[in-house]
This record gives structure tokens, sequence and C-alpha cells, in this order.
């Protein structure tokens, strides 16, 4: 039986979240292609041994975050350290948020997709349309930039929360996402992961996505914005429904706030909340000021089936391949939604019931 010392084993790949260093630019058109072939975008097998193209991969991603990050600081957003107190090299998860935020009256809440780090849409749309296309550069500057719907009102503020990054990376004092998790350094190139320890890598509130939303509605919100300010929320996928379990059961203390509700690619069922512990008027709100964005090859904002299930009329994104590209084609229509919502109390949707064309055809050729 043969084994291999351990000073034998391959060195695990190392590479700079750098752009230029990785050999890439970002063009005229806020495309990432490559220094040595301006016409070749990212590829990711640069290696045989595709630990070395997730790292790669990872560094890249790394790169371009930073892009993005700095430039959400220099619309105005600032990192806040959940748990609020929390230093730098406590355990904590890293939120963005405007930072006159205690001054607004109006407030857009974001939570993003568990495997989107703040700031981050699509990576595939990063690749393909440029950085500003596939992160919430453009979005931001809209909330913060574009004309309010009522002449005194000054532009909202915003919350980016950061149900992404939970793990705690103890070697470099920050949190990071599963993905990174998965791609920091190890002993050789051969070695596992490390394991996650549930106290040492885990952050005290924040110990999954649901945790991590209670701790935005419980600790955080009530402390950086003001007590009567208006919340336009917005959820994707997994968290977009966690926000709506999670107000469905502490909704006398946050109705009073929410102005309306705009979800992507929800995961819930209405049936399935519990009839004795969701209040009438939650349900109503959710029919009322709510509205659900989906993949579908219709155009933006074609109704569509799905009412019955969630509770709230459904509308195409018109995004018609890709979940995570569906924020980017529909954010606009929220913000006009979020505007009217706002400038208009009283208005409410009106219940749309949508025919789903294929499966009554379905039901034709099967003779029903």
């Amino acid at each position: 039986m043969f084994r291999r010392l351990p000073h034998t084993l391959p060195a695990d790949p190392v590479f700079p979240p750098d752009l230029e260093k990785l050999g890439f630019f970002v063009n005229e058109n806020d495309q990432v292609r490559m220094i040595k072939n301006p016409a070749q975008k990212y590829q990711y097998q640069i290696n045989r041994n595709d630990r070395v193209n997730q790292v790669y991969k990872q560094a890249n991603n790394n790169a371009v975050r930073n892009i993005v990050q700095d430039r959400l600081f220099k619309l105005g957003l600032e990192t806040i350290r959940l748990p609020l107190g929390a230093n730098e090299v406590d355990a904590h998860v890293p939120i963005l948020v405007s930072k006159d935020i205690a001054n607004k009256d109006r407030v857009i809440v974001f939570f993003g997709e568990r495997h989107a780090e703040p700031g981050i849409l699509s990576w595939r749309v990063i690749g393909e349309e440029g950085i500003k296309f596939g992160s919430l550069l453009e979005f931001v500057t809209a909330v913060m930039f574009a004309p309010t719907p009522t002449a005194q009102d000054t532009a909202p503020g915003i919350i980016i929360a950061n149900p992404c990054q939970l793990l705690w990376y103890r070697g470099e004092s920050r949190a990071v996402s599963v993905q990174e998790w998965l791609n920091l350094p190890r002993l050789s190139a051969v070695h596992e992961a490390f394991r996650v320890d549930e106290i040492k890598n885990k952050i005290s509130g924040n110990r999954d996505y649901k945790e991590h939303i209670s701790h935005l509605f419980d600790q955080v919100l009530p402390r950086l914005t003001k007590k009567e300010a208006k919340l336009d929320v917005i959820g994707l996928e997994y968290p977009g429904s966690a926000v709506v379990e999670y107000l469905s059961l502490h909704w006398s203390t946050w109705a009073p706030r929410i102005t309306g509700i705009s979800l992507v690619e929800p995961q819930y069922n209405v049936q399935d909340f519990p009839g004795d512990e969701v209040p009438e008027q939650f349900l109503e709100f959710l029919s009322r000021r709510c509205r659900a964005y989906f993949v579908n090859s219709s155009p933006i904002e074609t109704p569509i089936s799905g009412r019955e299930v969630f509770g709230c009329n459904c509308y195409s994104s018109g995004e018609d391949s890709y979940q995570e590209n569906a924020m980017i084609r529909c954010w606009w229509s929220m913000l006009d939604w979020f505007n009217i919502m706002y400038a208009n109390p009283d208005h409410e949707e009106i219940e749309i019931l949508t025919i789903d064309v294929a499966a009554d055809a379905d039901k034709v050729k099967l003779g029903w």
C-alpha cells in the first residue's frame, strides 16, 4: 500500500481577485473580455483539473463583485454589519444600505436569491451583456435618482439584504457563500473542503436565509429606519417566499408600514399557510397589493395563471429562459408599480383570473 507524504501533494491553486492579473479587462460596453483577445468572453475550461477551473472562476467572480460593490458605494450605499454593532473581526453578515436611510420616509427592501451575493443578479447576464446589466447597479440608480411619484417626496432609500453569504470564514474574517466556501484555500489541491462548524462558522441570528430575513425585520429595520417609514418589499425565489411567510405571522406589526410586495419566482403556496395563524387581513393585502413575476415566454406584464397558488396576480417577467435573469427584465415594472402604490394608498390590484391555455389544450386532446 502506497501513500503520498503531505509535502509531495500538489499545491492548491491560488488566483488573485484582480481582473487584469487574471487576464481580463472591462471594455467600453461594460463587458468583461480577455486582454489578449478583446472579443473573447470568459471561458470556464482553462485546465484539465477542475479544481483549477473552479478557483479561477471564483477569483474572477470576486473581482467583478468588487467592481460592483465599489460602484454601489459611489452611488451612496454603505456596508452595515449584522448583528448590528459587530466589528470587523466579529462573525457578521454584510448588507448594503443607503447612507441616509434614517431620514427616508420610504425604503425599498430587496431580498435577492440565496446564491447571489449582494449587488449581483445574474452571472450569465454579466458575462454576456455587461456588469451594469447583470447587477443591481441600474436598479439602484433608478431607485435613488429617478423622478419620485409625488412632487414633495425625496427619493427612497434602499436596503439590500444578504441571504447568500451566511458562512463565516475565520481565515480572513469575512462572510462567504456556500459556493465560495468550497473554493477557499485548502491544504492541497486534493484535500476536501473544510468542514462547516455549526458554532464557529455560523453567524448569530443569521444561520440560514430564513433566520436572516427574520433578523432583518425584528432587529434591523426597526433600528435603521424611521418608525413611520413606508416599505416596498422585493423578494426573489425562496427568500421572497420566506418574507411572505414571516409577514403572514407578524402582520399586525408590519401592516401599517408595508406599501406593497413584489416577488420573482416565489416558492410558496397559500394553501399551505396555517389557517388559524394567518390573519384574513394579510391574505387580502396579498391579493390586492402584491404581485409575482415568473419566467414566461409572453411579453412582460402579461397576466399568467398562478393566483390560486400564490394568492396574488401573476405576470410574465419578460424573461423566457433563466430564473436568475427574471429580476433584470422586470425591475422597472416593479418600480413603476411601487410608485403607483405609494402615491395612491387606496390603489389595489384588480383580481385577474387567467386560463392555462396549454393545460386546456391537453384536456381537449384527452377528450375531457
